[in-house]
């Protein structure tokens, strides 16, 4: 195994290494007689770093114990090397990455005084003193390592070689529906779903349980099995369905509050008001009482995943009335005690999961390494090692997966190289069931990650449990973070992006939303992989935790990075520890915590540089106040917070790069805002979702930012969204001297055109930079859109365009938008040709026809049109008759309808769609007999598309 911290230390050092040579080229005139300093401490961290690279495969001293546990019991002699080195490495390790992140401290200090106070002799003799003792502290360790002669490159011949990192593309194929990798799971699904199909009317629980001492039954697949039996077509037919993760440390309110919105937020349709407005303000017992009316007389289908304890039932089972509807709750755990608790109903039953059979084992593990159920000839040769390593995984398909992803990714897949991996797991599964077999296995395919990908990954520890990882705030906060850097012309996004799409195709993230390019939007962590990378996280203090009782951060001399994570009761466990000290914290993260931690001041934090607050509701104006006073700060989100004003003092981050303001009331931005010349992302509104998985969307046209003049001051500013450009009219004439900005989110409520003249006046200036734009005209009478009709330089290179108002006729240019993938309509009332246009698009993937987007009554997808399409929503369009698959869209996978009014010649030719994956009706109202018809249709299929229906 690899040093876990090495990737860790060398980002810290990377970025201090470029601060230290900006002060030796830049400041030197302001530094006095420092530049020797400085200079020689830059070239002791830079002889450090390149050690890093050095100790990359070596092995940590878990791996070590196990080989001489090994050594003892065969009574052979033990290599003192291998056992001890990796001891003293890492506390070596631990004390380079410490003066590191001194040293950053010191830096960033200085600059932020130096642009205060134009160099003061007091700043900077404060900065000598503290570069000479940073500078005596880096060479003493460099002499302890060779007082101690760690040598990295012995210790690397000792170890197999990691498989090398892949540049993968950046489109991952697109996985919805996708069952093919789930093998031996639909046996188990038809299973479950027998017994949920028993013909009694009572409310049924089924619990699904591992066999008894299987590492607590983690990693046999049983949420993957819920997710299946969830979205089989015969749950698909129960209309009123949730499926919500409990997991061991959940905040009851939090939970009720996903419930309630996958039970209402979905019934009422975009023309609606939002009843789940201020859902955040609601007690505990009103999000009950409002479950229990809306089930009352409704047939309902629930998942409760990963039900820990019987008092987690207890809370849970008090929102589900037994209305004799023949409803159902699905319940996966871990834990026998609380599976038989659950189903004491005479009606109620238990399904026990057990491992995979060797044989489907053998097959699973094929298909992740090689992409087939059977070794390919030219590697015959690996059967027999093959055996071994699956004897060590036990049938468990979470181990399965993980090792067949990392083996998948080798230099060279041979005998020695696999050998060395078999050897490595240790006795894995093989001889005893528990938590640390399964660690080992896991472990290693983490610790086969190159090294720059380890700090991100670890990085993922900040995250509760359950919890989905969203791919944008993951990006901005990796670069927040130092963890990422561009390199040559590609930018920080593309990056993260390779690095997300490598630790999917190790399989040590898995996918949640999948867009229809193929880009992963968001991601989970395994609860077990997660407890792995956690328990390395405080190992090598690169995060502390606190309000989770599992783990302890005892011995942490300093936090650089906290995460405060809470129980059931919204409590934090720790806060008896009133002597933590957060001068050091370079990070805080609370998320989704429903009460305000007792220990936490934000006056404490001086030198943080991310801080993510989202859906901490307790937050107010007043705190905005102490967090404005991080001088340090990058990364700052407030989403899903109480917040509803800025502070001016906001001016003074001049260090922040991302402000995250969504789903709060925050509209007004101060004027200060526009000192911020760092700022990259921008981001505020509000959107409602509707469907399963998100496709269809609602922005709340009230809820867009207005911005002050002085725009073009952000030379930076690459994000914005969403903009009120009626009341932001002195900032929209500004805009066009942004020529970084690449996302532009623009709406305004108001009648005419005027506002647009100005505004597209300024898009012309930005025909080269932009890749994704929105506009919105909330006014569907209103033809105050007409000025895009004549756009003069139009965005040459987007990627993504929304466009929302009406028009006479489609803008001409965007025919011309070679490079568009995703092109989303509302309310423009067009008729006609609409599809024989569109259809000559040659890039574009997605096409999204939302409400009234098109009038006409015939859409029909005609030979040699749409060649690449994958995904079609089709969202009430009024006067439609007549849905046609003419031979267009052969490559067409997803495809969603809604429907105001039966069309009344219907649906025809999906035969003609040979890669259709599945079809999804969703709104108000869903006629029966058109999903009737198009199941019909999809068995005789070639393809076999599910058919879902979602309201």
């Amino acid at each position: 195994m690899e040093l876990v911290a090495s990737s860790a230390a060398q980002s810290a050092m990377g970025t201090l290494l470029r601060k230290l040579g900006d002060l030796v080229a830049e400041r030197y005139t302001l530094l006095g007689g420092m530049n020797d300093e400085i200079q020689e401490l830059k070239d002791e961290l830079e002889s450090m770093t390149a050690c890093f690279r050095d100790v990359a495969g070596i092995g940590d001293d878990d791996m070590h114990k196990d080989q001489v546990r090994q050594c003892v019991r065969a009574n052979t002699k033990v290599n003192l090397k291998l056992s001890f080195v990796p001891f003293v490495m890492r506390t070596w390790m631990k004390q380079v990455r410490e003066i590191g992140y001194d040293a950053e401290d010191c830096i960033d200090i200085f600059l932020h005084h130096l642009s205060k106070h134009s160099g003061t002799l007091k700043v900077r003799l404060k900065l000598v003193t503290e570069i000479q003792s940073i500078k005596s502290r880096a060479q003493k360790v460099s002499e302890r390592r060779l007082r101690y002669k760690l040598d990295a490159m012995d210790m690397k011949d000792n170890m197999p070689s990691s498989s090398s990192y892949v540049d993968v593309d950046r489109r991952l194929p697109a996985l919805h529906g996708d069952e093919s990798p789930l093998v031996g799971m639909a046996e188990n699904k038809q299973k479950v779903i027998d017994l949920l199909n028993k013909d009694d009317m009572k409310l049924r629980a089924i619990s699904v349980v591992g066999i008894g001492g299987l590492v607590g039954s983690g990693g046999l697949g049983k949420t993957t099995l819920a997710l299946t039996v969830y979205n089989s077509p015969t749950v698909k037919a129960i209309s009123t369905r949730a499926f919500v993760a409990v997991s061991q440390n959940y905040d009851l309110h939090i939970l009720l509050q996903s419930l309630l919105t996958q039970l209402i937020g979905n019934a009422s349709g975009p023309s609606s008001s939002d009843p789940l407005r201020g859902i955040e303000t609601w007690h505990i017992s009103e999000l009950i009482g409002r479950c229990r009316t809306h089930l009352e007389d409704k047939r309902y289908f629930i998942v409760l995943d990963d039900l820990w304890s019987l008092e987690d039932w207890a809370n849970l089972k008090v929102a589900f009335p037994n209305n004799d509807k023949q409803s159902r709750i699905l319940i996966t755990t871990r834990n026998r005690n609380v599976a038989e608790h659950c189903c004491s109903d005479a009606h109620d039953l238990i399904y026990n999961m057990e491992p995979l059979p060797f044989e489907e084992s053998k097959k699973l593990f094929y298909k992740k390494v090689f992409k087939s159920d059977e070794c390919p000839p030219l590697y015959h040769d690996l059967d027999v090692i093959s055996n071994s390593i699956l004897k060590k995984c036990s049938g468990l398909p979470l181990a399965i997966v993980s090792i067949g992803g990392m083996l998948a990714r080798t230099k060279n897949k041979t005998i020695a190289e696999w050998e060395k991996v078999c050897d490595r797991l240790g006795s894995g599964l093989e001889t005893s069931a528990t938590m640390e077999g399964m660690r080992r296995i896991l472990s290693l395919g983490y610790h086969d990650l190159p090294y720059n990908l380890k700090a991100c990954f670890l990085y993922l520890s900040v995250f509760p449990e359950e919890y989905e990882i969203k791919r944008g705030p993951l990006f901005r906060r990796w670069a927040a973070e130092g963890f990422i850097s561009g390199m040559h012309e590609t930018n920080l996004e593309e990056v993260a992006a390779k690095y997300l799409d490598e630790f999917v195709n190790r399989s040590i993230v898995t996918p949640t939303r999948i867009a229809s390019t193929g880009l992963v939007k968001s991601c989970k962590v395994h609860d077990i992989m997660l407890d792995v990378i956690t328990s390395k996280s405080i190992q090598e203090n690169f995060i502390s935790f606190m309000g989770n009782q599992q783990h302890s951060t005892t011995g942490h001399d300093k936090i650089r990075r906290l995460s405060i994570q809470t129980d059931s009761s919204g409590s934090n466990k720790e806060q008896g520890n009133h002597n933590i000290n957060f001068s050091h914290a370079r990070s805080l993260s609370i998320l989704c915590c429903s009460k305000k931690p007792l220990l936490i001041s934000f006056s404490h934090f001086k030198l943080l540089r991310v801080l993510e607050l989202e859906g901490c509701w307790w937050l107010s104006n007043e705190d905005l106040k102490d967090i404005c006073k991080m001088s340090l700060l990058r990364y700052l989100c407030l989403r899903r917070t109480n917040v509803s004003q800025l502070p001016k003092q906001v001016g003074a981050l001049k260090e922040l790069v991302t402000l995250d303001i969504r789903e709060t009331s925050i509209r007004e931005l101060p004027d200060t805002v526009t000192e911020l010349g760092n700022l990259k992302h921008l981001l505020g509104g509000r959107y409602r979702h509707y469907t399963r998985i998100s496709r269809v969307k609602l922005f709340e046209p009230h809820e867009a930012l207005i911005i002050p003049r002085g725009l073009k001051n952000m030379k930076s500013i690459q994000k914005i969204a969403h903009v009120d450009i009626a009341a932001s009219s002195h900032a929209m004439q500004e805009l066009g001297a942004l020529s970084q900005l690449t996302k532009l989110c623009a709406m305004s409520c108001e009648y005419g055109g005027e506002q647009w003249k100005s505004f597209s006046a300024s898009l012309n200036m930005l025909c080269k930079s932009l890749r994704h734009l929105s506009i919105i005209h909330w006014h569907k009478s209103d033809m105050g859109l007409e000025t895009f009709l004549e756009l003069k330089s139009p965005p040459i290179f987007l990627e993504q365009l929304y466009l929302w108002g009406r028009l006479s006729v489609l803008p001409p240019w965007i025919l011309s938008l070679s490079y568009l993938v995703e092109l989303s309509l509302r309310e423009n009332f067009f008729d006609g040709e609409l599809l024989r246009q569109l259809g000559k698009l040659p890039s574009l993937v997605s096409l999204k026809l939302y409400h009234e987007s098109f009038v006409g009554t015939k859409l029909c997808f005609e030979p040699n049109l749409f060649p690449r399409l994958k995904q079609l929503i089709v969202d009430n369009a009024p006067n439609l008759d007549e849905l046609r698959f003419d031979g267009g869209a052969p490559n067409l996978e997803m495809l969603t309808l809604a429907f105001e009014r039966e069309p009344a010649k219907g649906i025809f030719g999906i035969e003609n769609l040979p890669r259709l994956k599945e079809v999804e009706f969703f709104g108000e109202v869903i006629f029966d007999s058109l999903v009737e018809e198009m199941i019909a249709e999809a068995q005789i299929h070639p393809n076999r598309p599910r058919v879902y229906r979602e309201n």
